[in-house]
């Protein structure tokens, strides 16, 4: 999920040739590739500043997609920050697993998060972030939400879905499957989160990134389908703060 671009063929051949190599669809995920294979790449500009941001309000945010991220980002650091998963900062600032740094997140309940997930994927995005055209020419052609499901399914790669259709469990969980931030904060508890994280602290949580819902209801077997695909997801559901 990036900012609206005007097509595929505006990309550099270099980026799409380093994809290709990598089997990305996004250039984003190349530094998570680059986790992945333990390898350091270096940080460009943009990468730079906002890991800057982090140490300055001293607050690593993981914007899990559809989890009223963007609002929490604009908050904590004044712009809309990419999808990067807790292993990748732990790869590139180490520094960030130490005890001066407050770590969160936000759950969602999977089937919301999934047929929210759905508008936004057949609409090409929202108002505030647009979806990657190679994603969004798929996207268009979902008639129900079992071509969503079955696009997630097939996925041979995490990376073969856009962002709103990764596990909430892929952004948050390290290899050995340990939740590696301390408040996984559920999304009925936004209103929370000013008494939650220091740097949040006499704020109060917008929704910036809003797409319109469609009146689509599940089914029981899609309702349960969702849930299967999305199990680990579901054991969050026993880290979550009390609230």
């Amino acid at each position: 999920m990036l900012p609206a671009r005007p097509s595929e063929a505006a990309q550099p051949p270099l980026h799409r040739l380093v994809e290709s190599l990598c089997r990305v669809q996004l250039f984003s995920d190349i530094h998570e590739r680059a986790c992945d294979l333990g390898l350091r790449l270096p940080l460009g500009r943009k990468r730079q500043a906002r890991i800057a941001k982090i140490y300055r309000t001293r607050t690593l945010f993981i914007h899990v997609p559809k989890n009223a991220g963007t609002s929490v980002n604009a908050l904590l650091y004044g712009e809309s920050m990419r999808h990067e998963t807790a292993r990748y900062f732990h790869h590139v600032q180490p520094a960030f697993d130490g005890p001066d740094f407050v770590r969160f997140a936000i759950w969602r309940d999977p089937v919301e998060r999934f047929l929210s997930a759905f508008d936004f994927a057949r609409r090409g995005g929202g108002r505030a972030v647009r979806l990657h055209p190679a994603f969004a020419a798929i996207y268009r052609q979902f008639r129900s939400l079992d071509d969503a499901l079955d696009h997630v399914e097939q996925a041979r790669s995490i990376y073969e879905m856009d962002h709103v259709f990764r596990p909430q469990s892929w952004y948050i969980r390290d290899r050995q499957n340990r939740v590696m931030v301390d408040k996984l904060v559920p999304f009925h508890g936004l209103n929370a989160l000013p008494t939650l994280i220091p740097a949040l602290d006499g704020k109060s949580i917008p929704h910036l990134n809003h797409s319109f819902r469609t009146s689509i209801q599940p089914g029981a077997r899609q309702i349960a389908r969702i849930r299967t695909i999305y199990a680990q997801d579901e054991a969050l559901r026993d880290h979550l703060l009390p609230i």
